[in-house]
């Protein structure tokens, strides 16, 4: 009996320390994943604290660089702006009285054209004289504005700003000297004699901004390279002078764009001449000769 009851305390005693090794291994078990956890939080805030590290340097890395361009950027622009400004005038000239300041705008060109009148237009520039005759049959309202803007004394003074080598074409006629300046008004477009004969060496056209945004700014092509299509309105002719063109052009040029000549050169002053149409120098030539037939009679 007594046998018995010692079995029982044994059983007893045995199945307690089992329950006893079994709770101390779930509390390793708790204590270990709590460890894991842990080191897995750890190690993750670890991570992104490094990434958002590595981001905030990124972002001031190319902060800097930004900057960097910037300045770089407003430096070059600087040095630009002041070599343009202390450039000579070209050909050992001097700036006629008229050169600087904005030109007035227009809301219309005023009708000034006389169908009985061939226009011609002396250009005096900084190299010399370019005369033009103006294609008043092919573009009547190009050629009216340009006659009355010359009228205006609106060239007078201003630069040929811009050499466009690639296409041998000089700008000219913006108020400020800059192609973005607007006179105030619109002409349409007069393309008949530019599609007939393109842009040859000597052709004066109109410089746009796209269809029909003509105004007072035009250029001369100096030399056969423009190859561009009949989109600009040919208003004119060089018929003395394209040596004069050709040396302007050969300027070397300057500044952000590589188009600005590397030496001022001037309009000093564009003069009109006037001579009467061939349709009525022919009829005057006609009145004349049966004038003189009358008298013979």
């Amino acid at each position: 009996m007594a046998n018995r009851k010692q079995t029982k305390r044994e059983l007893k005693a045995s199945k307690r320390a089992a329950r006893e090794a079994a709770r101390r291994a779930e509390r390793r078990r708790a204590m270990a994943t709590a460890g894991i956890v842990a080191t897995v939080v750890v190690v993750g805030a670890s991570l992104i604290g490094y990434t958002m590290i590595q981001e905030r340097s990124a972002a001031a890395a190319q902060q800097r660089e930004a900057q960097e361009a910037a300045s770089e950027a407003a430096r070059q622009a600087s040095e630009a702006a002041e070599e343009i400004a202390s450039r000579d005038v070209a050909c050992g000239a001097d700036a006629p009285p008229d050169a600087g300041g904005e030109r007035a705008t227009y809301d219309a060109a005023d009708d000034v054209l006389d169908d009985k009148v061939d226009y011609r237009a002396i250009i005096d520039t900084s190299c010399g004289e370019v005369v033009i005759d103006l294609a008043a049959e092919d573009a009547p309202e190009t050629v009216n504005s340009f006659v009355f803007l010359a009228q205006q004394g609106f060239y007078n003074g201003l630069e040929i700003f811009r050499n466009a080598s690639s296409i041998g074409a000089l700008q000219t006629g913006a108020g400020t000297n800059d192609s973005s300046w607007q006179i105030g008004y619109t002409l349409p477009d007069e393309l008949g004699l530019a599609e007939a004969e393109g842009y040859p060496a000597g052709a004066v056209a109109m410089a746009n901004a796209g269809p029909d945004t003509s105004g007072s700014q035009f250029f001369f092509v100096y030399n056969d390279d423009f190859a561009l299509d009949p989109t600009f309105t040919r208003f004119a002719t060089v018929s003395k002078g394209l040596d004069v063109l050709q040396a302007i052009g050969d300027i070397s040029t300057i500044g952000p764009t590589g188009e600005t000549p590397g030496e001022v050169v001037y309009i000093n002053s564009v003069e009109l001449v006037e001579r009467p149409s061939a349709s009525d120098a022919g009829a005057a030539d006609r009145d004349a000769s049966a004038g003189e037939s009358t008298s013979e009679e």
